[in-house]
């Protein structure tokens, strides 16, 4: 396995991970109960319970990594749109050049500018995109310039300076909170006891769980060629290169690998941003990767490339939930 992301290599060697307690683990338990102290004071001194002019929902968890929180917002706000309401989003712009400049997402918008989550939400949903590691300032700056019915921030469940009428919090369904240490001996930003603070759960699982969230849809891929889409079994029996740079891969590659598609992994750290010799190989195999990869590769006209659509299936009844409290707010 080619792999620029330093994690798994520190899990290999039993020196640290997110899922268990190695070495490091243990040695970063002082720095855990600061961070406990820290968090705890930004929550009681500069929490902002204001009430806001146009509605906030904040989709979040309870950890760092992925758990699907872009793929929800995409799909609450496809599913806002169709009942005619207007979206704002507020994307962080993570690892961007610079994440606290506030910018509205265009289509000629580029990822060290406004970064990958941005550039996905804007591709797939016809919400106003605006980038600013400073939620509250995004927020003011969406109700001066648009109207809009109800924003929707991508992460922020920790940015308390930002008030908001409705959290949903993702948890996955293996090992929701890693191996329940707080940063940065573990993945969690709270205690996993404050799991029971919040009121609106979704399970990040798999298609056959009972419980009840969403799951990736995966039965087709987009031929970046033809820009056409395909049942993902027409890749069966084949070699392909994967490359990828999200949080959690492992469960993208054992999926695939299902599928009798034999992967040469290229798996790079959350939110990295490729360069075209990232994907030159002394090979004739085509490649696989997710759409969030893709949207960073859209200017290197890759040749035999395929990506996964960020589609999700959400279950009715949490579908019922949100419209429900989203009806709610806006007193329907």
């Amino acid at each position: 396995m080619f792999n620029k992301s330093k994690l798994p290599t520190l899990s290999k060697y039993y020196l640290y991970s997110l899922d268990k307690i190695y070495i490091l683990n243990f040695i970063l338990l002082p720095l855990c109960v600061l961070y406990f102290f820290i968090n705890l004071a930004r929550k009681v001194f500069f929490s902002n319970k204001k009430h806001n002019v146009v509605p906030v929902i904040v989709v979040g968890n309870l950890t760092v990594g992925g758990t699907g929180k872009t793929s929800l917002v995409i799909w609450l706000c496809n599913n806002l749109t169709s009942r005619k309401y207007k979206i704002g989003i507020i994307s962080g712009g993570y690892k961007t050049n610079n994440p606290n400049e506030l910018q509205i997402v265009g289509n000629n918008s580029q990822i060290k500018e406004v970064g990958d989550e941005a550039i996905l939400i804007k591709r797939n949903t016809e919400a106003v995109v605006c980038k600013c590691k400073n939620r509250k300032k995004a927020y003011e700056y969406l109700v001066s310039n648009f109207e809009l019915d109800v924003i929707i921030s991508d992460d922020g469940l920790s940015h308390y300076s930002l008030s908001r009428d409705l959290d949903v919090v993702i948890v996955k369904e293996n090992k929701p909170f890693g191996n329940g240490l707080l940063l940065p001996a573990g993945p969690l930003r709270e205690t996993p006891s404050s799991i029971n603070n919040y009121e609106n759960i979704v399970v990040n699982k798999s298609k056959k769980s009972s419980l009840l969230g969403f799951c990736y849809d995966l039965s087709s891929v987009i031929d970046i060629n033809k820009s056409e889409e395909i049942d993902i079994y027409n890749l069966s029996g084949t070699t392909m290169h994967l490359v990828t740079a999200i949080a959690n891969p492992d469960l993208l590659i054992k999926y695939l690998n299902r599928l009798n598609i034999d992967l040469i992994t290229h798996i790079y750290p959350d939110h990295y941003i490729f360069e075209k010799k990232d994907f030159l190989f002394e090979d004739d195999y085509k490649v696989i990767m997710t759409e969030k990869d893709f949207v960073k590769c859209l200017l290197f006209n890759l040749d035999d490339a395929y990506f996964l659509p960020t589609k999700i299936i959400v279950d009715n009844d949490i579908k019922i939930m949100l419209n429900d409290k989203v009806s709610e707010l806006l007193k329907v």
